[in-house]
């Protein structure tokens, strides 16, 4: 598909915003120092002068021109004080270096070393003698061959004396570049021959924004739809059906209610994604995500909800409270309780939304807030719909003549199925922190026996204090305990060691700890499956290994906490395709970006590396500060996942015959 140029545009500055991170203990006002200085230094009024911008460059990087044609960030002067002076016209600069560039696929204009730009002044006429400050700011964007800083504006200020014994000028000086003009680069040859390895992560990412505005837009919108399956929103359903229920009123006024809870969710989810970027950068999301500490509060959360539904207490705010919300009520009509759910809802679902949000957030970071506030926008709108459906829809059943125990039925099928999304939350905590508490098989068997009970209770077999006995079983419940059941004996299998397909997504990782009859049954004598391969968790063990053995280093940058890299290793990795190209093909290389130790070090190395902090991510590597052969991000299919194993085993190649040509001599020095 052809790239629409805007949306290319777009997704080159998301692109920018991940790869700066990494970067961030090396600040742009470090590489890139900028001076001022009038010329001349006394002017009369009426005269014309020049204030002098300019800036040494660290070696290696550079600064876009003033005329760099977009995506690439052009220097840009804004002049803050100018006492009894004026601009007199558009900013000059040195001749800049032009060049082709192969991932804007367009010639760029930077500065290398040295920049010198030129405001052009005048003095007003009715200047009163004496020293003038002049205070300007200079934005500017840094890149090197590997990473681009954030755009960063700096102050700068000069001194200007007003005397009306200095020479009079009608027009200003001329401006002379400092240094001479730099010839400009060759584009690139048309020739046949294989190109030098580029930015993976770059070509990943403009094939992944192709589709332009509409195809970012779906994307935003699937991701909502997703996240309504989740177990951190999933189980806020019946909070929101049971609020809307006690609420009264007209119909125009339920209406008014839903239409300001699905507002609040849009309004609180885009107000905390910016907050979050702005506070912690473009890993903020998935830090968020991750943390244990907040793993462990929604899972007590959602035992407390849980154990609510099912009927040993009821939760109630403190009497100050409800009485002030009651205030409030009568005074706007019960929309401060609608916003404070509304908020609820953002806060709890945050965690399991944080993988798309990241993406979003690192270009806010960046300062390009177009793109990510409407996919941000989209994606809440398309989260709140069905929020504002089920907020309209206990109006419609309280008009209805018949309403009875079904409703209590709901509230205890949902208490257990909250109790068990509970688990994949502590269980996260306790992966981060290394207890070992919450294993795969514990999990595993809690969660049966959980689905076994609400099998029991739908068919009459378990009752709950204060409930009437089940004289009759419906057909829709009978239906429904079948489905518990049925999902019960399904995961009982994996309390042996056998995956469990999709479900294992939401599973602890599986151990060396772990139960493994199966595998011993089917012949394996570690009891090690195609889905279970030994990993390296050291890189300088593996890359000690690539070099040793010639190979490439697959590195899986994952996570305790998880969902997405726990269903890749359950369908994709386990593939007998795949298995043999990861055993056979690279050595392997697994990264806990989340651990409670060196995650932070794994996630530093990953964005570095990739410029993104989403998992998983997928690297294939030649050497330890090598090159980047090639990058995937998210879920995949078996075939898609085979391409890109392959796209890295052809790249690998690439480089090698690369490095035999540049050392025809030795030619595998470079794996020694």
């Amino acid at each position: 598909m052809k790239i629409c140029r805007r949306s290319q545009y777009a997704g080159l500055l998301i692109l920018l915003a991940l790869l700066a991170s990494p970067a961030r203990a090396q600040r742009a006002t470090e590489i890139v120092q900028w001076r001022a200085h009038p010329q001349p230094e006394r002017v009369a009024p009426g005269d014309s002068l020049w204030l002098r911008l300019e800036a040494t460059i660290a070696e290696g990087w550079k600064v876009y021109a003033l005329d760099s044609p977009p995506p690439t960030r052009g220097v840009r002067v804004r002049l803050d004080t100018l006492p009894d002076l004026r601009q007199a016209g558009s900013p000059r600069q040195q001749t800049p270096l032009e060049s082709y560039d192969p991932f804007f696929e367009k010639v760029v204009r930077y500065f290398l070393n040295r920049a010198v730009l030129a405001v052009p002044l005048v003095v007003t006429p009715d200047a009163t003698p004496g020293t003038r400050t002049l205070r300007a700011r200079v934005a500017f964007m840094t890149c090197n061959d590997r990473v681009c800083l954030p755009p960063t504006e700096v102050p700068v200020e000069a001194t200007v004396q007003i005397d009306p014994q200095a020479t009079s000028k009608t027009a200003p000086p001329r401006f002379e570049p400092a240094v001479p003009p730099i010839e400009p680069e060759a584009a690139p040859p048309t020739s046949d021959e294989t190109p030098a390895l580029t930015d993976a992560a770059a070509q990943d990412l403009v094939r992944a924004r192709s589709g332009g505005l509409w195809g970012f837009l779906l994307l935003a919108v699937g991701a909502g739809l997703a996240a309504l399956l989740t177990p951190c929103v999933f189980p806020m359903i019946p909070l929101t059906v049971s609020f809307f229920t006690r609420q009264s009123g007209s119909r125009a006024q339920a209406v008014r209610m839903a239409l300001v809870y699905g507002l609040a969710i849009v309004v609180t989810f885009t107000g905390l994604g910016v907050l979050t970027a702005l506070l912690v950068g473009a890993s903020g999301a998935q830090t968020i995500a991750a943390n244990p500490w907040v793993n462990l509060f929604i899972g007590l959360v959602f035992i407390l909800f849980a154990l609510s539904l099912l009927g040993l207490y009821e939760l109630r705010l403190p009497s100050g409270l409800v009485n002030y919300f009651n205030r409030q009520s009568q005074t706007h009509g019960g929309y401060l309780g609608v916003l404070f759910m509304g908020l609820t809802l953002t806060l709890v679902s945050f965690s399991c939304t944080a993988p798309f949000v990241g993406g979003l957030l690192a270009a806010t970071a960046l300062g390009e807030w177009g793109y990510p506030v409407l996919g941000m926008v989209a994606f809440s709108l398309t989260f709140a719909t069905p929020f504002v459906l089920f907020a309209l829809f206990p109006r419609a059943l309280e008009a209805l003549p018949r309403s009875g125990a079904w409703m209590q039925t709901i509230k205890v099928v949902l208490g257990f199925v909250e109790l068990a999304a509970a688990l994949k939350f502590l269980s996260n905590a306790d992966l981060v922190w290394g207890w070992g508490l919450l294993s795969r098989p514990l999990v595993i068997a809690l969660v049966s026996v959980l689905f076994f009970l609400t099998g029991f209770y739908l068919i009459g077999k378990l009752r709950l204090p204060h409930e009437p006995p089940v004289e009759t079983v419906g057909v829709g419940r009978l239906l429904v305990a079948v489905l518990f059941f049925g999902l019960s004996l399904y995961m009982l299998p994996g309390l042996l060691g056998a995956p469990l397909g999709n479900l294992d997504a939401y599973l602890p990782p599986r151990r060396a700890t772990d139960v493994g009859l199966v595998a011993l049954l089917q012949g394996s004598g570690n009891g090690e499956s195609a889905a279970e391969m030994s990993w390296y968790e050291d890189p300088d063990v593996a890359f000690a290994e690539a070099r040793a053995t010639g190979r490439p280093v697959f590195i899986d940058f994952t996570g305790y906490t998880c969902t997405n890299c726990r269903q890749m290793e359950a369908t994709v990795f386990p593939h007998p395709e795949v298995a043999k190209r990861l055993q056979n093909d690279f050595v392997r290389l697994r990264l806990y970006t989340d651990d409670a130790s060196v995650g932070p070090e794994w996630q530093r190395y990953q964005l570095q590396l990739t410029g993104t902090v989403a998992l998983p991510t997928y690297a294939i590597v030649a050497l330890e500060g090598g090159p980047l052969l090639a990058r995937h991000t998210g879920l995949a299919s078996v075939e898609e996942f085979l391409a890109f194993l392959e796209e890295g085993s052809r790249a690998f190649q690439q480089w090698l015959a690369q490095q035999q040509r540049a050392q025809t001599t030795e030619p595998t020095a470079a794996l020694r």
